[in-house]
């Protein structure tokens, strides 16, 4: 088994390209974070009172008990352009009290604020982006008491890299120069710009940059969407840990796809250490849905304090539609989170040997089920439905008897 340093490689999706990456190390993430956002299901489409009672449900549906932090605000919510002085202004029509107001508001509810800029001079919705601004914008989060900043990529229109990069990095330094540390969340563009030592389409990590980096394009309510975005992390897995994560998009839970599907999305999340935002209606949640997001125990697979994502054991078909993934947890020693995974939409047996890892028996647990499966040793198997998942945690017999 390859043990991690703490400077990491971080392999990208083509062959023999690597870069080494040391994590940006300024306090925050030190776990995938954990929040909503407004984008999916509201768009530009919101105001001060409607988010109250998202957060209100937020709080009711036992996310926020759950370890759901933040209510992060995306696009639309400031004014079409900036004060005399450079400020950025909350939209007082959707904001009424002003941002500060708002965000004790959150706190009563035991919530932080995320908010929204972008690197260019635009948002993607032609609001002001942050592009010369940085320290400006930062110092308002601050006062604010915003905990999570989502910094996307619209309106730069530079070829080179390195000014993309150096935008990124303003808004990082900026966030780094405040007094508590804030999540600095990017949409790196990571095909059609190449960072430092990746090619161009290939998925870049840019760990020194943000706490987490969009991976992939946006996440579609689809399972094709979804396998496309575990593709394209497979190869991502040294990039992440403690305050440094691959983000495969906001969580499409509850949008549409079947609930074996979302149960397969959430799980493969968990297992890739991804941020899980969510981003469904919290006033109209189906009890799957709930119980889905609310799981205490496939959270805790995500959440683990050792920070590493998961790492594809086995593709057990020549089309891969069956893949079993591993992922290490920190205590007890040996403990392992497993994930079948059945891809393809006819049924199939999915399997993992474990003769590879470090005990001879475990004890297993059936994460969705939350129940103990007793005594394993030599393999564990799933007979899978189309397009689902079996989500497993072991503990080797040694520590269980």
């Amino acid at each position: 088994e390859m043990k991690w340093s703490a400077l990491r490689v971080a392999l990208v999706g083509v062959v023999g390209v690597a870069v080494v990456a040391s994590g940006l190390q300024n306090g925050a993430a030190l776990t995938p974070p954990l929040g909503w956002s407004t984008w999916n299901k509201l768009k530009c489409n919101f105001n001060a009172d409607l988010l109250l009672v998202e957060a209100d449900a937020l709080v009711s549906s036992g996310m926020v008990a759950a370890g759901y932090s933040t209510l992060n605000i995306d696009d639309c919510w400031p004014l079409r352009e900036r004060s005399s002085t450079g400020e950025i202004v909350p939209d007082p029509a959707k904001f009424p009290h002003g941002m500060r107001n708002f965000s004790d508001e959150l706190a009563k509810r035991g919530l932080g604020l995320g908010i929204y800029t972008a690197h260019g001079a635009l948002t993607c919705q032609r609001y002001p982006g942050s592009l010369g601004h940085e320290v400006q914008d930062a110092t308002l989060y601050e006062a604010w008491n915003v905990s999570f900043v989502k910094n996307d990529w619209c309106w730069h229109n530079e070829p080179d890299t390195t000014t993309h990069l150096a935008a990124f990095n303003a808004m990082r330094d900026a966030l780094a120069a405040l007094k508590r540390p804030i999540v600095h969340s990017i949409h790196w563009n990571y095909a059609d710009t190449p960072a430092p030592g990746c090619p161009l389409a290939a998925s870049c990590p840019i760990p020194d940059t943000a706490n987490t980096w969009r991976i992939g394009g946006d996440i579609k309510a689809n399972w094709a969407s979804i396998v496309k975005l575990i593709d394209t992390d497979t190869n991502l897995t040294a990039a992440a840990g403690p305050g440094s994560w691959n983000d495969a998009d906001m969580l499409e839970v509850g949008n549409g796809m079947t609930e074996a599907q979302d149960q397969a999305h959430f799980t493969m999340w968990c297992m890739l250490a991804s941020p899980l935002i969510a981003g469904n209606d919290l006033t109209n949640m189906s009890a799957s849905t709930q119980r889905i997001l609310t799981n205490k125990f496939a959270i805790a697979v995500n959440q683990d304090p050792r920070g590493q994502q998961a790492r594809l054991v086995s593709s057990e078909s020549s089309d891969t539609s069956t893949q079993a993934w591993v992922k290490d947890l920190a205590s007890p020693a040996g403990a392992i989170a497993v994930a079948l995974l059945n891809r393809g939409v006819d049924p199939a047996k999915v399997t993992l040997n474990l003769s590879d890892f470090e005990a001879t028996a475990y004890d297993g647990f059936d994460v969705w089920a939350a129940q103990s499966i007793g005594a394993v040793s030599g393999s564990i198997s799933a007979d899978l439905p189309g397009t689902s998942a079996a989500f497993y945690t072991l503990t080797p017999k040694a520590y269980v008897e």
